[in-house]
């Protein structure tokens, strides 16, 4: 029998989340583009263009860390259009400077998952009715 800390990382969160977990490759990552991301958004958070260009071409899964960036910005744009009720109001808001942000583009943090954590309070804030 084979322990989990002896299986692939991928493998072990494909067990974990009973196969909820979304696994990108290189032709279902542009399907961010449908949520309002812009192929060189993608590039910023999830791959460098020669990487992603490659992934494509080749139909490659993406590294754990780039579908993290993948799994990151759709999850931060789904929540955005629930508290909105519209895509393009929620990429509208993600795209322009917040006061509550000191004056920092919402979208800008989602390189990281502590900014999208930001990103995701301050709507959560909206939503309850909070704004700042």
């Amino acid at each position: 029998m084979r322990t989990s800390a002896n299986m692939p990382i991928r493998q072990r969160l494909e067990v974990a989340s009973h196969g909820q977990i979304h696994s990108y490759n290189g032709t279902t990552v542009l399907e961010l583009t449908k949520l309002g991301f812009s192929v060189e958004e993608l590039h910023r958070f999830v791959a460098p263009r020669r990487t992603l260009a490659r992934r494509i071409a080749n139909g490659e899964p993406l590294t754990i860390g780039e579908n993290d960036g993948a799994l990151r910005v759709a999850r931060v744009m789904k929540l955005a259009e629930r508290v909105f009720g519209d895509i393009g109001r929620a990429q509208k808001w993600l795209r322009k400077p917040n006061r509550g942000m000191q004056g920092i583009v919402p979208i800008d943090l989602l390189e990281a998952e502590s900014g999208a954590v930001l990103v995701e309070q301050a709507l959560h804030q909206i939503d309850h009715g909070i704004y700042v």
